[in-house]
């Protein structure tokens, strides 16, 4: 009776902590929606400026006239039309970003809607501790009885561990692939020096690889920084660079190698600095990690030790 009873109350003890994760989560998750929600407004009404700006200058307009008079039109429109481009993208981040937000949220409330019976089970669990330690009595079955508790609260914690864990390789590789990518396109750019401009960094494949890995790794540290909340170590990660833009207009003309390799090179920094953070916060979820499987391996001592006395 004592075994069931110990292994019902280690069990509920678990999933009482991994509910009350849950909503601590949910409650992040609802103010990360309503700020992304807020930012995503934002950005559609910059995108919407700047294709405004585009169609004056490609349509018949005073904007347009004006700057065809400093034969300067054609600089002018490519310049706004790759603003024009950025901020799509931003925009198309920016909904990404909420969906998975709004993914997530579902998925912890259809979590939580199975533990709605938990307080209930939980009661009845202890009633049934209270009931039996008044018919056995014994110091050895209410210790046992409360290492039950302690051991079902650290295995959930070791079960968060092990997921902020993941998450923390998942980012480290992300971000290792980034910053490959990055090595990838400042060869070439620099190759493009030497040869005079005879490689075309614009060519899509070069940017949208960098672009592409810089989206996963953001969406990474979003992820890990929800896994280390759950075992209170978050903290800040860094941030994903932003795409690497080839320069227009003037600029395109007079200062591209000098702009893109400015660019190249802070997204170099940004991701080794994040890349820093992330492996120092993974060393921390194995040391949190070591502490409790040594805190869990003496309750289980304890418990062989009462139960062989």
């Amino acid at each position: 009776m004592t075994d069931d009873i110990e292994t019902r109350l280690t069990a509920l003890a678990g999933l009482v902590r991994e509910a009350e994760l849950l909503r601590a989560r949910r409650a992040e998750l609802d103010q990360r929606l309503t700020e992304q929600a807020a930012a995503l407004t934002e950005l559609r009404a910059q995108w919407a400026g700047e294709v405004r700006n585009v169609e004056r200058l490609e349509g018949v307009s005073l904007s347009r006239v004006l700057v065809s008079l400093r034969g300067a039109h054609a600089e002018e429109l490519s310049r706004e039309q790759a603003e024009a481009e950025a901020a799509r993208y931003r925009v198309a981040e920016g909904e990404s970003r909420l969906a998975a937000l709004r993914a997530e949220r579902a998925a912890v409330d259809a979590r939580l809607a199975e533990f709605a019976d938990l307080p209930a089970r939980f009661a009845r669990a202890v009633d049934d501790r209270e009931s039996h330690l008044r018919r056995t009595g014994g110091p050895q079955v209410t210790r046992l009885l409360a290492l039950a508790g302690e051991r079902g609260r650290v295995e959930a914690e070791l079960r968060e561990l092990h997921e902020a864990g993941r998450a923390a390789d998942a980012a480290l590789g992300a971000l290792v692939e980034l910053r490959r990518q990055l090595d990838r396109l400042s060869g070439r750019q620099t190759s493009n020096n030497l040869l005079g401009g005879a490689v075309a960094l614009r060519t899509p494949d070069w940017l949208d690889g960098v672009a592409r890995s810089a989206a996963h790794a953001d969406r990474c540290l979003v992820v890990l920084h929800t896994e280390l909340a759950d075992v209170g170590l978050a903290r800040p990660l860094g941030h994903a660079p932003r795409p690497v833009v080839p320069p227009t207009g003037v600029a395109q003309v007079f200062f591209s190698d000098l702009l893109m390799r400015d660019q190249i090179n802070q997204a170099i920094r940004n991701t080794d600095g994040s890349a820093g953070l992330v492996a120092e916060v993974r060393q921390d979820v194995v040391r949190r990690t070591e502490a409790a499987r040594a805190h869990w391996s003496g309750l289980m001592r304890e418990r062989q030790d009462l139960l062989t006395a």
